[in-house]
């Protein structure tokens, strides 16, 4: 009798510490629970790392833990792998946070199928209307990726945000840009201006009131003879967000603008239409696509017909302030990469303009626009004040005048560099000439301009790569000398 009261007793012991382990157990996952759904990801850490030690297997413990090492950024952690186990596990939620981090890194059709999952097995209506909108917004960034349009960068500059117009060195033929701040002093006009090369039109933004709610859209004013007309707001390219920096190309029919509104895939997209004139309206916008366009925001598209160079805006992968202008040749007729074809890091890497020398496979197309591009900034240069120039130190570093400069011979090197650029962007204007020469010439008279033209070609030819080494050179000078004070 004394025996089975001892196992009795025993018996009451383990079963109340089974009781006390499971109670505190379901305390532990109630604490672990509570942490994630506040989103307190660094608290939770350690009670989810407890349980996994007991319950390696769980699929909830290894979709909260695994979520909980993305949202603090602990890289030691295959998250992906765990996030795969909790799915296997019938953890429905793991597939639209996979799907997250796919389309983060880019890895759209990986993303897209983890959405059209968790959109097939879950039933909570919130989540299920959220990640349609992703699923949506993956298949347009795919959709874009596989259009990647084939584009030259020529060259690219880093400017202050409140300052990126500095970059837009393109010359009379595309009319006047500016800040409506500085062209005007209306206060409703806001962001930029652009004034057609005629000077007969003008385009900005102003804000519309619309259902409680204010927008910024397009406006139109025409000069009838030496006053504008009152600005009144273009028709038909409506979209249903803001629109900013409008440019009405030379032909009178092409308009860019950006939008932050439908058919955007991030921020501000740049957007191309036409005018009906007709109808007298705009057509149905379209958006221009990648490179072109970005998660980030992108916009002030402009084209120089006649130097056929192209200049636009972005702050992808820029600081808060800054912006990258980018220049480019535009197509005369649209090409895409051929996405089956290519490896899809080197189509992903094009898109995004990850490296402008990518772009650059046409060595032909590039010398021409660069020659384009310096007889530009010479005929700027013959119309500013002395010693206002864009002369970029590093990607958070531009120099507008003499005094920016600290080192002394940074300084000299960069006027004996300035001049020998003046000089150079002279003498391509000289090439132009002798071709033109050259092609309407009689035979017998080709023969002698040949070599003179060959000659010239050569020249210059080493006189750009011996600029660019200038200027590397002086970057250099002033960059040392600015880290050593």
């Amino acid at each position: 009798m004394k025996l089975f009261s001892t196992k009795r007793y025993i018996a009451l012991i383990l079963s109340g510490m089974f009781m006390l382990g499971v109670v505190n157990a379901q305390n532990t996952r109630a604490n672990a629970k509570k942490l994630f759904e506040e989103k307190r990801y660094t608290e939770a850490l350690p009670v989810l790392e407890r349980l996994l030690k007991k319950s390696p297997r769980s699929g909830e413990y290894n979709y909260w833990y695994a979520v909980c090492c993305y949202m603090t950024g602990d890289t030691a952690v295959n998250i992906e792998e765990k996030l795969k186990y909790a799915a296997s596990r019938k953890v429905t939620d793991a597939y639209d946070q996979l799907g997250d981090i796919y389309k983060n890194a880019c890895r759209y059709q990986e993303a897209i199928d983890c959405y059209d999952s968790f959109l097939e097995k879950s039933d909570d209506d919130d989540k299920i209307a959220v990640t349609e909108e992703k699923w949506t917004h993956t298949k347009e960034l795919l959709r874009m990726l596989k259009n990647t349009e084939k584009v030259c960068i020529v060259d690219s500059f880093i400017v202050d945000k409140t300052k990126f117009l500095s970059a837009y060195r393109c010359g009379r033929d595309v009319g006047v840009i500016s800040m409506a701040s500085t062209y005007f002093s209306r206060r409703d006009a806001q962001g930029t201006i652009a004034e057609t090369e005629r000077g007969t039109d003008l385009y900005f933004s102003q804000r519309v009131a619309k259902d409680s709610l204010s927008f910024l859209k397009i406006f139109h004013s025409s000069k009838n003879g030496d006053k504008w007309s009152d600005a009144s707001q273009l028709k038909g390219y409506e979209t249903n967000g803001n629109d900013i920096t409008p440019f009405m190309s030379a032909d009178g029919t092409t308009f860019y603008f950006a939008s932050d509104g439908e058919g955007s895939i991030g921020g501000y997209d740049i957007f191309v239409t036409r005018y009906d004139s007709e109808s007298g309206a705009f057509m149905r916008p379209s958006n221009l696509g990648m490179p072109f366009n970005s998660e980030a925001n992108d916009y002030m598209m402009v084209i120089n017909e006649i130097a056929n160079l192209g200049w636009f805006a972005t702050d992808r992968r820029m600081p808060d302030n800054k912006v990258c202008v980018y220049v480019f040749v535009p197509n005369a007729i649209r090409e895409v990469y051929d996405f089956e074809a290519e490896d899809y890091n080197r189509i992903l890497s094009l898109s995004q303009l990850q490296t402008i020398a990518e772009t650059q496979t046409d060595q032909n197309t590039l010398r021409k626009a660069r020659q384009q591009l310096m007889m530009l900034l010479y005929e700027q240069q013959e119309n500013q004040q002395e010693g206002d120039f864009l002369f970029v130190i590093d990607d958070m570093t531009n120099y507008m005048r003499l005094s920016d400069f600290h080192n002394s011979k940074a300084r000299e090197m960069f006027i004996k560099w300035e001049k020998r650029k003046t000089q150079y962007s002279k003498d391509i204007i000289t090439l132009d000439k002798k071709r033109e020469q050259y092609a309407e010439a009689a035979s017998s008279y080709k023969e002698r301009l040949r070599s003179d033209l060959s000659a010239l070609e050569k020249r210059l030819e080493m006189e750009d790569e011996e600029l660019q080494r200038l200027e590397k050179d002086i970057r250099n000078t002033e960059i040392n000398y600015l880290n050593n004070r």
